[in-house]
Protein backbone atom coordinates (compact mmCIF):
# COMPACT_ATOMS: atom_id res chain seq x y z
CA UNK A 1 0.00 0.00 0.00
CA UNK A 2 3.02 2.23 1.02
CA UNK A 3 4.31 1.76 -2.53
CA UNK A 4 1.47 2.53 -4.07
CA UNK A 5 0.90 5.44 -1.97
CA UNK A 6 4.42 7.02 -2.80
CA UNK A 7 4.15 6.01 -6.31
CA UNK A 8 1.09 8.17 -6.90
CA UNK A 9 2.63 11.12 -5.09
CA UNK A 10 5.70 10.78 -7.06
CA UNK A 11 3.10 10.58 -10.44
CA UNK A 12 1.27 13.60 -9.26
CA UNK A 13 4.52 15.62 -8.94
CA UNK A 14 5.60 14.61 -12.07
CA UNK A 15 2.78 16.15 -13.84
CA UNK A 16 2.68 18.95 -12.20
CA UNK A 17 6.79 19.54 -13.24
CA UNK A 18 5.35 20.52 -16.60
CA UNK A 19 4.44 23.69 -17.58
CA UNK A 20 1.31 23.95 -19.10
CA UNK A 21 -0.71 26.87 -21.64
CA UNK A 22 -2.92 28.60 -20.52
CA UNK A 23 -5.74 26.52 -21.79
CA UNK A 24 -4.56 23.36 -19.98
CA UNK A 25 -4.43 25.11 -16.75
CA UNK A 26 -7.68 26.32 -17.58
CA UNK A 27 -9.50 22.82 -18.06
CA UNK A 28 -7.16 21.69 -15.06
CA UNK A 29 -8.40 24.34 -12.98
CA UNK A 30 -6.14 26.33 -10.11
CA UNK A 31 -3.17 24.91 -9.03
CA UNK A 32 -2.61 24.15 -5.27
CA UNK A 33 -0.59 26.42 -4.67
CA UNK A 34 -3.95 28.96 -5.84
CA UNK A 35 -6.36 27.04 -4.01
CA UNK A 36 -4.31 27.59 -0.81
CA UNK A 37 -4.38 31.36 -1.49
CA UNK A 38 -1.09 32.17 -3.54
CA UNK A 39 1.90 33.97 -2.93
CA UNK A 40 0.73 35.98 0.24
CA UNK A 41 -1.12 32.97 2.34
CA UNK A 42 1.90 30.53 1.34
CA UNK A 43 4.55 33.26 2.26
CA UNK A 44 2.81 33.33 5.55
CA UNK A 45 1.88 29.88 5.85
CA UNK A 46 6.05 29.97 5.83
CA UNK A 47 6.55 32.64 8.50
CA UNK A 48 4.14 30.73 10.79
CA UNK A 49 5.86 27.20 9.99
CA UNK A 50 9.51 29.13 11.35
CA UNK A 51 7.71 30.38 14.02
CA UNK A 52 6.66 26.91 15.40
CA UNK A 53 9.80 25.40 14.33
CA UNK A 54 11.49 27.58 16.44
CA UNK A 55 9.54 27.30 19.03
CA UNK A 56 9.03 23.60 18.78
CA UNK A 57 11.04 21.39 21.72
CA UNK A 58 11.83 18.71 19.30
CA UNK A 59 13.09 20.61 16.53
CA UNK A 60 14.03 24.44 17.78
CA UNK A 61 17.74 23.61 17.90
CA UNK A 62 17.83 22.58 14.38
CA UNK A 63 17.40 25.81 13.61
CA UNK A 64 19.13 27.79 15.76
CA UNK A 65 21.78 29.28 14.17
CA UNK A 66 19.93 29.32 10.90
CA UNK A 67 19.34 32.60 8.73
CA UNK A 68 15.78 33.03 9.19
CA UNK A 69 15.23 35.29 6.00
CA UNK A 70 17.23 32.79 3.78
CA UNK A 71 15.32 29.48 5.30
CA UNK A 72 12.15 31.14 4.87
CA UNK A 73 13.00 31.99 1.47
CA UNK A 74 14.18 28.61 0.58
CA UNK A 75 10.83 26.95 2.13
CA UNK A 76 8.71 29.33 0.08
CA UNK A 77 10.28 28.59 -3.25
CA UNK A 78 10.20 24.68 -2.75
CA UNK A 79 6.39 24.98 -1.56
CA UNK A 80 5.67 27.40 -3.93
CA UNK A 81 7.05 25.03 -6.64
CA UNK A 82 5.81 21.74 -5.19
CA UNK A 83 2.37 23.25 -4.72
CA UNK A 84 2.24 24.44 -8.91
CA UNK A 85 3.17 28.11 -8.41
CA UNK A 86 5.73 28.97 -11.62
CA UNK A 87 8.36 29.46 -9.16
CA UNK A 88 12.00 28.33 -9.39
CA UNK A 89 13.79 26.27 -6.01
CA UNK A 90 16.84 27.79 -6.20
CA UNK A 91 18.15 25.60 -3.32
CA UNK A 92 20.10 22.51 -3.16
CA UNK A 93 18.10 18.74 -3.68
CA UNK A 94 16.35 17.74 -0.72
CA UNK A 95 18.87 15.02 0.03
CA UNK A 96 22.24 16.50 -0.67
CA UNK A 97 20.33 19.86 2.13
CA UNK A 98 19.90 16.74 4.26
CA UNK A 99 22.44 14.41 4.03
CA UNK A 100 24.38 14.65 6.85
CA UNK A 101 22.24 15.86 9.47
CA UNK A 102 20.85 12.78 10.72
CA UNK A 103 17.41 13.49 10.92
CA UNK A 104 14.52 11.14 12.50
CA UNK A 105 11.49 10.40 12.13
CA UNK A 106 10.06 11.84 15.20
CA UNK A 107 12.08 15.14 13.91
CA UNK A 108 9.99 14.66 10.48
CA UNK A 109 7.12 14.16 12.27
CA UNK A 110 7.30 17.48 14.67
CA UNK A 111 8.24 19.21 10.99
CA UNK A 112 5.33 18.22 9.34
CA UNK A 113 2.91 18.92 12.63
CA UNK A 114 4.42 22.51 12.44
CA UNK A 115 3.62 22.56 8.74
CA UNK A 116 -0.35 21.47 9.35
CA UNK A 117 -0.33 23.57 12.35
CA UNK A 118 0.40 27.05 10.15
CA UNK A 119 -1.74 25.74 7.18
CA UNK A 120 -4.66 25.80 9.93
CA UNK A 121 -4.07 28.91 11.82
CA UNK A 122 -4.05 30.46 7.97
CA UNK A 123 -7.29 28.39 7.50
CA UNK A 124 -6.36 26.21 4.06
CA UNK A 125 -9.01 24.03 3.38
CA UNK A 126 -8.57 20.35 4.12
CA UNK A 127 -8.20 19.29 0.40
CA UNK A 128 -5.32 21.49 0.07
CA UNK A 129 -3.88 20.24 3.35
CA UNK A 130 -4.16 16.53 1.72
CA UNK A 131 -2.36 17.64 -0.67
CA UNK A 132 0.56 19.19 0.74
CA UNK A 133 0.38 16.74 3.31
CA UNK A 134 1.12 14.14 1.13
CA UNK A 135 3.45 15.93 -0.74
CA UNK A 136 5.55 16.26 2.22
CA UNK A 137 5.54 12.45 3.02
CA UNK A 138 6.90 12.04 -0.45
CA UNK A 139 10.05 13.86 0.50
CA UNK A 140 10.54 12.17 3.27
CA UNK A 141 12.87 9.22 2.43
CA UNK A 142 15.64 12.33 0.66
CA UNK A 143 15.27 13.80 4.69
CA UNK A 144 15.14 11.03 7.43
CA UNK A 145 17.54 8.56 8.05
CA UNK A 146 16.49 5.46 8.16
CA UNK A 147 19.25 4.08 10.34
CA UNK A 148 18.31 6.09 13.35
CA UNK A 149 15.85 4.14 15.89
CA UNK A 150 14.41 4.78 19.15
CA UNK A 151 17.25 2.63 20.15
CA UNK A 152 20.72 4.28 18.64
CA UNK A 153 18.85 7.62 19.91
CA UNK A 154 18.56 6.81 23.42
CA UNK A 155 21.83 4.56 24.00
CA UNK A 156 24.09 5.69 26.88
CA UNK A 157 28.04 6.15 25.49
Amino acid sequence: MKKIFNTLVAFCLFLSAFNLSAAEEEVMGPSLFERIGGETVVRQIVADTWANHTSNPIVKNRFANSDPVYVKQKVYEIFANATGAKVEYTGKAMDKTHATMNISDMEFNAVVDDVLAAMAKNKVGQQETNEVLAILWSVKPSIVNGNLTTKSLTATK
